[in-house]
């Protein structure tokens, strides 16, 4: 959705106050704005002056109820890792004795 506004703070505030924040893009000729922006904004990718580049080696995923975790190079792998510990006693083994 395109959105007009006023302030940044408007933009902001509508965009944090959602429940979803996979991604948001950003058009402006001034680098500051889109810095602040990019560090206010609670999204997983923010673009700016264009939209749904990426590349794949760039980790991807959103905030709040877009989802957890990222997808893309090392950033997936503890998304779809789950660890396990697994003991196991292989004879009975008496106390450790002291070594002199």
């Amino acid at each position: 959705c395109v959105t007009s506004f006023k302030t940044e703070q408007e933009v902001i505030n509508r965009v944090n106050d959602t429940r979803y924040g996979l991604c948001a893009s950003v058009w402006s000729q001034n680098v500051g704005t889109i810095h602040r922006l990019g560090h206010a904004l609670h999204v997983g990718t923010m673009w700016a002056n264009c939209w749904l580049k990426r590349s794949l080696d760039m980790p991807f995923g959103g905030c709040k109820e877009s989802g957890t975790g990222r997808e893309g190079t090392r950033h997936s792998l503890e998304a779809f890792t789950e660890e396990k510990t697994v003991c196991i006693q292989i004879e009975d083994q008496s106390p450790l004795q002291q070594i002199n």
